[in-house]
């Protein structure tokens, strides 16, 4: 069970709800699909299994922090991003 994406999908079926209360004509039409798409989320969080914890990267690597692509430890700028990286160790 996945209780982070349970608790999204109440919250979205909780907004459904006061979409439908407001009765403002735009925004009574979204009450259906976001009812929908909650209870979609919800009955799904009780069938997928919990996620296995944070992704580490390759030996001698570290995660750009503006694109979150592998770079090198000595590399000065990203390959893809072309974010400058932090001079030290991450």
């Amino acid at each position: 069970m996945r209780p982070q994406l349970f608790g999204a999908g109440v919250l979205v079926m909780a907004l459904a709800a006061v979409f439908y209360v407001l009765e403002i004509p735009l925004v009574y039409f979204w009450s259906i699909p976001f009812a929908i798409g909650g209870a979609i989320m919800a009955i799904a969080s009780l069938f997928l299994p919990e996620s296995a914890g944070p992704v580490e990267p390759p030996e001698g690597y570290r995660f750009c922090p503006f694109c979150s692509n592998p770079v090198r430890l000595d590399a000065k700028r990203c390959d893809h991003c072309n974010g400058v990286q932090s001079g030290g160790a991450a």
